[in-house]
């Protein structure tokens, strides 16, 4: 949801769970953007309400600075397009994560990367970045973008000045090809929000 003018929440009263998308802006630009430091107590407030959160790219990045881990620039560089992502054994026997069917490929598209909070469980890594998917009580954590599809990708591409360096054809085939894996894990993530309110 897009609501340009209206103030990010710092509490999540009311809600049952809630959801951390992505951006074009890094972590730290905070002065420039400084709904990411709202966005940072939301998540907080997420994990002291045990209440189910998931943070998707920046999301992920903002989740592991908030809850006493490290967002930093990564030393790799960019990384763009369908990745292998594999699951730890901690990763496949997760209400969320383990919904993937391996081999899991997932769209990435990210220059910062995060260590996981002390305490958190490490449920997924990859070949460029070690670090993938993490789980701090009701939080979960993905650097990757389960939610996107062909005309999502589409428009990231025609919004973005230089063109991003990959294949837009191929972007949106493997969308094509990996969108019943993706919706499995958004699918089992949407589980957990009634169980946690059925509990609450």
């Amino acid at each position: 949801m897009e609501a340009p003018g209206e103030p990010v929440p710092t509490r999540l009263d009311g809600a049952d769970g809630l959801v951390v998308l992505g951006g074009a802006m890094d972590f730290d630009d905070t002065d420039a953007y400084p709904h990411l430091l709202a966005t940072m107590d939301l998540l907080r407030d997420a994990a002291d309400r045990e209440t189910p959160a998931l943070g998707i790219c920046l999301g992920a990045q903002l989740a592991a600075a908030a809850l006493g881990g490290r967002a930093y620039p990564g030393p790799a560089g960019e990384e763009l397009g369908w990745t292998k992502v594999e699951l730890t054994p901690a990763g496949q026997a997760d209400p969320v994560l383990g919904a993937l069917q391996e081999p899991a490929e997932l769209f990435e598209w990210h220059h910062d990367t995060f260590d996981p909070p002390p305490g958190a469980t490490l449920l997924a890594g990859g070949a460029v970045y070690s670090s993938q998917a993490f789980r701090l009580g009701s939080v979960v954590a993905v650097q990757f973008h389960p939610e996107v599809d062909g005309p999502l990708l589409t428009g990231w591409w025609s919004t973005t000045t230089p063109p991003p360096n990959y294949p837009i054809a191929e972007a949106v085939a493997g969308a094509a090809r990996n969108a019943a894996n993706a919706t499995r894990l958004l699918g089992a993530f949407c589980r957990t929000v009634p169980d946690a309110a059925a509990s609450g």
